[in-house]
């Protein structure tokens, strides 16, 4: 696959970061995943928003304008002559003196990774289950899409069923988030997710929905999520996958009465964008 690295298209085996930047070095990095529908990348606003207030308070300076990576997602989505299109925008700080570091980053390196999706864009149903260690705590006042993966990483290792979704709770037993997802659930028509004081990212999906749609907050363990009537997980790549299977319990998945529903209204959103 083609990428787009510091302004440049490269194919992949050319890309290169120096082994002194500090995303190498010390985890100093961000990225953003979303997903192009038909070249166009799907809630791009609301990602770049979310980056933004997160570079700032890692004080990195980056050197393009939102108008130059769309212009660059435009460019890698041609190249690649794949419409549809797995994108992670990474930004790691840069070269900088060994050691730990207190100023700015004005040299970041900027990459487009990305990898194809399939052209058909159908409901992802998933299987839940508990993670039996916490949630790592938010690395600044709100969680960051860095690169401190381990957590992550170490909580699908203890997965029993490796094709799961795994879930984090924190150290007080309520609910944060999933290994690569936020977490809704319905309950007598009622939609709910964990509150962002729990720790969870402030996934751009999650935004979406709870924009779109009448959603509250509150705090759920493990076991009080099992009376729920349906459980969703959101990420900006499935956008809303519905759950079957969680804690030996059976959900509706993609039959689910509100997921249907709010599945119909994201595919409205899509082709709006798609003609934007």
């Amino acid at each position: 696959m083609w990428l787009w690295h510091n302004g440049e298209l490269r194919g992949s085996s050319e890309v290169t970061i120096p082994v002194e930047d500090h995303g190498f070095l010390y985890g100093m990095g961000l990225f953003e995943t979303f997903r192009t529908f038909n070249s166009i990348p799907f809630l791009f606003d609301l990602h770049w928003e979310r980056l933004e207030k997160s570079l700032a308070e890692l004080w990195i300076d980056l050197p393009y304008t939102k108008q130059e990576m769309e212009q660059a997602i435009q460019d890698v989505v041609r190249q690649n002559g794949t419409p549809n299109l797995y994108v992670r925008l990474n930004v790691s700080a840069g070269v900088a003196p060994l050691g730990l570091y207190d100023g700015r980053y004005t040299r970041p390196n900027v990459t487009l990774l990305v990898k194809p999706l399939p052209e058909s864009f159908q409901p992802t149903e998933k299987r839940l289950e508990a993670i039996p260690f916490p949630r790592s705590r938010p690395e600044a006042a709100f969680r960051l899409k860095s690169h401190h993966y381990m957590n992550n990483i170490l909580g699908k290792r203890m997965l029993v069923d490796r094709e799961a979704e795994g879930l984090f709770a924190d150290d007080s037993g309520h609910v944060v988030e999933g290994l690569v997802s936020n977490i809704f659930w319905v309950e007598a028509d009622q939609l709910w997710t964990t509150p962002l004081a729990t720790g969870p990212l402030a996934g751009v999906t999650r935004r979406w929905v709870m924009d779109t749609f009448d959603v509250k907050e509150r705090d759920v363990t493990f076991a009080e999520l099992t009376q729920a009537d349906e459980i969703w997980l959101t990420n900006s790549v499935q956008q809303i996958a519905p759950v079957t299977d969680y804690a030996g319990n059976s959900y509706p998945g993609k039959d689910g009465a509100k997921f249907k529903a709010c599945w119909s209204v994201l595919l409205h959103a899509i082709e709006r964008e798609e003609t934007r």
